[in-house]
């Protein structure tokens, strides 16, 4: 018998934990579960099965750069319908990942944070 894995649960980084906060909550309607401080430097967020972590960097230039290197890949039930969500809500699409079927089968959309982390939504 073998331990199986239950979750991941990835960190990503911030210059500003508040700013990517505020995106993660009000443009992908994810919900904050905890926070250290006021304002953050450590945040956790939730939505249906899925948490993520956001933690501070507080060099701005190695912040950004190691955001711009970061990739989160989030599977949904229904992308179409997410991705619909995403843009009433303000979301903006990266500018080569509009919704669309990729040749190794997914349908996805992709978005970079306000840290520069490219997320991608996906079924």
């Amino acid at each position: 018998m073998s331990a199986s894995v239950k979750a991941a649960v990835p960190i990503l980084p911030a210059v500003d934990v508040a700013t990517s906060l505020a995106w993660w909550t009000d443009v992908c309607g994810f919900t904050e579960s905890f926070r250290d401080n006021t304002p953050p430097n450590y945040v956790g967020i939730s939505r249906d099965g899925a948490s993520i972590h956001i933690a501070s960097i507080t060099d701005k230039t190695v912040g950004k750069a190691v955001g711009e290197q970061t990739m989160v890949r989030i599977v949904v039930d229904d992308v179409t319908l997410f991705f619909e969500e995403y843009k009433q809500r303000g979301g903006k699409v990266h500018p080569n990942g509009g919704l669309a079927r990729k040749p190794w089968g997914t349908l996805e959309f992709a978005a970079h944070d306000p840290n520069g982390v490219c997320v991608t939504f996906l079924e």
